[in-house]
């Protein structure tokens, strides 16, 4: 008897004082829009908003207070946006990309918000050239326990508010393509050392002297490591040397410069587009030498870089050290260098660079470094 009342009292202890995961229901918690939100609401013409939510009840049942507190977890909290313009018709649920894990501020870039009502008005039948546009905007909250996102999902109760946007894209992750062509060569070993430099936007560009015959077709990363040339970029007639053109993907042929001097080639992925655009400047300055040079090797010893094409410099490197600061400089001198406010990433891992500007920071390992001394465009790319 004695032992059937210990094993009783754990047992009862137990089931008070250890807490059950309860995941709430769909809109039994509120969200509160800003105070802006009782206006039409100018996308184009504001930085933020900043919503307020209750905070999910993932408490034990039948017991108060409900608090995440009992199970020292922590909540994830994300805007998502629908649009419609005439209250009847709604779009599908965009996500935005900032989170939150204080439930009484989570403060959402506009640009953010304008491109998920952008995508939801073109979800519904509307065009580029027809914006900028007013439409109704319902708000919710998806929270969920960090550590555990697709059991403890849940969505707040909808706020409703007007807007107008300008066509606003959401921010496109930057990509990696390479310049495969007359130069720096028509093999995956040459497109590698020649990476376009990403401008934001789906836009990406290469600057340099082109031959003006057969200059280029484009690779993304993933075809260039096995020269899938099927699903190369390029445009339609071989050699055609328009100063603007469409890109194709499917039997491209290679676009070539309008002349054969200094260009920046642009490649607009999103319209599937590209330009040529001629340097002012035809007679760059030549170094004989662009360099690493950092604490890696006790601001000493150089790690010389190739030109790949002209003005373009190339380079893969391993860090053996932690915490490398770094950056790049031409004819081994300090008269000419370049740095940067930038911690380098598998994310960014692209920058402009700065003369005289900051070291460069990044974590050990081996990356793939590129520069463009014309531009003072650099890519510091991870290598996996």
């Amino acid at each position: 008897m004695l032992l059937a009342l210990v094993a009783f009292t754990a047992c009862s202890t137990d089931r008070d004082e250890n807490p059950v995961l309860s995941v709430p229901a769909d809109g039994s918690f509120a969200l509160y829009a800003p105070g802006m939100a009782a206006n039409t609401v100018d996308l184009d013409n504001s930085k933020s908003l900043t919503f307020k939510v209750d905070q999910p009840n993932y408490g034990p049942k039948n017991v108060y207070p409900y608090t995440t507190a009992d199970f020292a977890a922590h909540v994830t909290y994300l805007m998502e946006f629908a649009a419609s313009e005439d209250g009847e018709t709604w779009s599908a649920w965009q996500t935005t990309d900032t989170s939150s894990e204080n439930p009484l501020d989570i403060t959402i870039p506009t640009s953010e918000i304008a491109g998920a009502v952008t995508t939801a008005l073109v979800e519904l039948g509307r065009s580029e050239d027809e914006f900028p546009l007013k439409a109704q905007v319902k708000a919710r909250v998806r929270a969920f326990l960090t550590s555990q996102p697709e059991m403890t999902s849940v969505y707040s109760k909808e706020v409703l508010f007007l807007a107008t946007t300008s066509y606003v894209l959401p921010p496109a992750p930057s990509l990696k393509f390479y310049v495969v062509g007359a130069q720096p060569g028509w093999s995956g070993a040459a497109a590698q050392t020649a990476l376009m430099y990403p401008q934001g936007s789906d836009v990406y560009t290469y600057t340099t002297k082109f031959t003006g015959a057969w200059d280029l077709k484009i690779w993304a990363e993933e075809d260039m490591l096995i020269e899938n040339w099927n699903a190369a970029y390029g445009c339609e007639t071989d050699g055609d040397n328009s100063p603007t053109g469409a890109i194709i993907n499917e039997n491209a042929q290679a676009i070539s410069a309008p002349t054969a001097e200094f260009y920046t080639f642009t490649f607009d992925k999103h319209h599937m587009s590209y330009s040529w655009t001629l340097l002012e400047n035809q007679a760059p300055t030549e170094y004989t030498s662009i360099s690493l040079i950092g604490n890696f090797n006790d601001w000493a010893d150089d790690v010389d870089l190739t030109q790949v094409a002209p003005h373009n410099w190339y380079v893969e490197y391993t860090f053996t050290i932690d915490d490398v600061e770094f950056k790049f400089r031409a004819d081994h001198d300090w008269g000419t260098n370049w740095g940067a406010d930038w911690t380098v990433s598998s994310e960014a891992f692209s920058a402009i660079g700065v003369g005289g500007g900051s070291n460069i920071k990044c974590a050990k390992g081996t990356y793939r470094f590129y520069i463009n001394d014309i531009t003072s465009e650099m890519s510091v790319v991870p290598v996996e």
